[in-house]
């Protein structure tokens, strides 16, 4: 009868503190031979799961309605998947624009997004329909943007794109087209060194051996139409970032992993690059299995027709995915500043005198 007058105790817990692992979002992938160009490396995530279903933004017309204000036209009968901070960088005088998040676009339906960014504070323009090419945000920018993703402000990158431009002794403005003029031979040779493999789907990306990010998309038809931009603008940029921090060349002769001594023909040589390429890459997934327990807390952005687009955040990763009820379609995950931080402090001389 008591329990009449005193309240239950709810012990469900909030959607917010609802989690999933790293293994819960690559599940069905397995991971292809390793790619190493320079300081960069890339292990493809392979699936059997192709899911036709969906389509990216190559196949859908883009302008744009207002300052910040994106639009999606999607012909096809297929579900557009906007990927996280898929951006386009005209050579028209218009407005580049970037997305904050993800998107989903029904299908033969168009859809606008009204809070994403304006990518240069001194170009007016609107961007007319039609078909562009894409790129997604540089690393550096998008750990920024995902905070400030339900902002309707079109200038609320423009300080960090400011600073971002400083960091490579570029002109310090909110501009991001001067970053990619500048830096467009080393970035279009990032794009020309790694290549897709069969039944891609995505790719856990590394840079001087470290994840830097986890890319996931629902087939092998979406993944080649978005790897390039992934691989150029997003973490080309990173490792462009951090070979010019540290002094050291983004493409160097050499192999991470010591090739050994007394190499006297060509023949040798090539069994020790293999050696070496099969010690680093043993090296790397041992690395990536540490990762696969991690636990990320799910927050729910947008839910339609059993489709649900969420951002995820952990100590070391924070991005988002898009989940067709349970089964993970699509995930963008990215090392957070906080973490690059803590192992640059780690990684720092211990005191000496």
């Amino acid at each position: 009868m008591l329990s009449r007058f005193f309240k239950q105790k709810d012990t469900r817990q909030p959607e917010e503190e609802k989690s999933i692992t790293l293994s819960e979002i690559l599940r069905g992938t397995t991971a292809g031979r390793m790619q190493s160009v320079g300081i960069m490396q890339v292990i493809p995530l392979i699936s059997e799961l192709q899911d036709e279903r969906f389509v990216s933004p190559v196949d859908a017309k883009f302008s744009t309605s207002a300052y910040g204000a994106m639009v999606f036209d999607n012909p096809s009968e297929a579900i557009l998947l906007v990927p996280t901070h898929a951006g386009y960088v005209l050579k028209q005088h218009v407005q580049d624009h970037a997305m904050s998040h993800a998107g989903i676009v029904q299908p033969r339906r168009k859809r606008t997004f009204d809070t994403a960014i304006c990518l240069q504070e001194t170009q007016a323009g609107l961007v007319p329909p039609g078909k562009y090419e894409m790129m997604i945000l540089p690393f550096s920018l998008r750990e920024t943007a995902l905070h400030k993703r339900q902002e309707k402000k079109y200038n609320k990158l423009w300080d960090v794109i400011r600073k971002f431009n400083a960091i490579f002794g570029l002109a310090a403005t909110g501009h991001l087209d001067i970053f990619l003029e500048h830096f467009k031979k080393e970035l279009d040779e990032f794009v020309a060194e790694f290549e897709c493999v069969p039944k891609q789907v995505g790719a856990i990306i590394l840079i001087n051996g470290e994840v830097v990010g986890i890319e996931r998309t629902p087939s092998q038809e979406y993944w080649k139409s978005i790897w390039s931009a992934l691989i150029r603008e997003c973490y080309g940029s990173l490792a462009i970032q951090i070979a010019q921090k540290k002094g050291e060349d983004i493409f160097p002769l050499r192999t991470r992993v010591a090739l050994g001594e007394n190499i006297k023909s060509l023949e040798e040589l090539f069994e020790a690059i293999e050696k070496a390429r099969q010690e680093e890459e043993t090296i790397a997934k041992a690395i990536v299995r540490e990762l696969l327990e991690e636990s990320f807390y799910v927050e729910k952005e947008q839910q339609e027709q059993g489709l649900m687009v969420e951002t995820l955040s952990s100590d070391r990763f924070l991005g988002q995915i898009i989940r067709d009820y349970e089964r993970v379609v699509y995930s963008s995950l990215v090392v957070s500043n906080k973490w690059i931080k803590r192992r640059e402090w780690s990684e720092a001389r211990p005191f000496e005198i």
